[in-house]
């Protein structure tokens, strides 16, 4: 039997033009299975599992836009029109079983230390992200129409890779966010100072994608920095008002937190020592705000039952759980057929997800072997077992 509830959470919901079998989504998590900044068969496998499991939206990871941004060459990107064939196979992989699939394109600004291509990274101001980490390049004019063009690139290419939407990263403490807050932005010209002046990229961001391409955009956003003199909600709530007027969002995705080195980055993969659902109000607060715009809500929903009561609350539109995914693929169709109670939990332990991704190693999972390996289970699984000798 599955509650009312749940019966809500897993029933269709539409983004724009799309509709969605259910309001589950897998968001957007590094897992370092790429290869030369370009997505794997391992991670086509990956994705195809988790739709398999009956989601209904896959967000991708980050696919940067720009080689400023690529930090290292697991990482994904979308640089040339050479990156189309590895992305189509994985939308084919995921439509397959179903669900739909998003790329989330973002450049991560002062995070890419430029190892990987001998750069320097780029950031609004001169400001490093933690004590000790590299300074980066205060953008100049050229700079900040490469860093716009090349949003416009990326976004023709996941189009042309069959993606159904596209997921502009504004939040994290990525490179707009950096352009965005009055903590990092130290700009005096027209890119800094004035709320106006530090959206600006945002909006020329936006207003590039948007004619790049007819697929729907949401935004991802931070609605706590949780840093001093950084953004808060209601600095984020006008930003988002502000861009609703003049671009035609398709849903916010409401996160937190800024990679920064300090309790703020603590927050992004909340951990066991953080309650359950310790960031649902922020959703709540842009669900008030916005009625009419789809919010979608993250971090630490542990399970479904946990996510059907924001639902139920009219918190949020569409729920995303991460590790829970990570942890068990399958956690959407189990629910629906009414074994939830099969359902393998993950722990919030982040020891083989986030710990791997800071070391620069592809994922894991303590309670899923599986994890990155899906063909090779997949294949063990369809040879037959030998005979036991008596």
């Amino acid at each position: 039997m599955v509650d009312e509830k749940l019966r809500q959470l897993l029933s269709p919901v539409r983004i724009a033009s799309l509709t969605l079998r259910n309001r589950v989504f897998v968001p957007g998590h590094t897992t370092n299975f790429g290869l030369h900044n370009e997505p794997t068969a391992r991670l086509a496998a990956y994705h195809a599992e988790r739709a398999r499991g009956g989601v209904g939206l896959i967000i991708t990871e980050a696919i940067r836009v720009h080689p400023t941004s690529a930090g290292r060459s697991i990482s994904l990107g979308a640089f040339t029109d050479a990156c189309v064939p590895a992305y189509q196979r994985v939308t084919d992989a995921v439509h397959e079983h179903g669900a739909r699939i998003f790329a989330q394109i973002m450049h991560a600004g002062r995070q890419a230390n430029g190892d990987a291509t001998r750069t320097a990274a780029w950031s609004s101001s001169p400001v490093a992200w933690a004590a000790g980490a590299h300074v980066p390049h205060a953008m100049g004019r050229h700079d900040l129409a490469t860093v716009v063009a090349a949003f416009a690139a990326a976004a023709r290419r996941m189009r042309r890779s069959g993606f159904d939407g596209l997921e502009v990263h504004a939040g994290h403490g990525h490179l707009l966010q950096q352009f965005l807050s009055p903590h990092t932005n130290r700009r005096d010209d027209d890119y800094g100072g004035s709320l106006a002046n530090r959206m600006r990229l945002t909006r020329e961001v936006l207003d590039a994608v948007h004619a790049a391409t007819d697929l729907p955009v949401g935004l991802r956003i931070s609605a706590d920095e949780f840093l001093p003199g950084g953004l808060d909600p209601d600095a984020m709530v006008e930003i988002v008002a502000r861009l609703r007027a003049d671009h035609p969002l398709a849903y916010v995705h409401v996160s937190h937190s800024a990679y920064h080195g300090s309790w703020s980055l603590a927050t992004q993969m909340a951990d066991m020592s953080f309650g359950h659902a310790p960031f649902r109000h922020h959703a709540a607060r842009f669900s008030r705000e916005f009625p009419d715009l789809p919010v979608l809500a993250v971090c630490r929903l542990d399970s479904l039952p946990e996510a059907a009561e924001l639902i139920a609350a009219g918190e949020a539109d569409l729920l995303g759980l991460a590790r829970p995914h990570i942890a068990d693929p399958h956690l959407v169709r189990k629910a629906a057929e009414g074994r939830q109670h099969e359902t393998r939990s993950c722990l919030a332990c982040n020891q083989g997800c986030i710990a791997r991704v800071e070391a620069s190693l592809p994922i894991t999972c303590v309670v899923n072997p599986e994890v990155g390996v899906e063909r090779e289970w997949a294949s063990a699984r369809r040879r037959p077992v030998p005979a036991r000798r008596v």
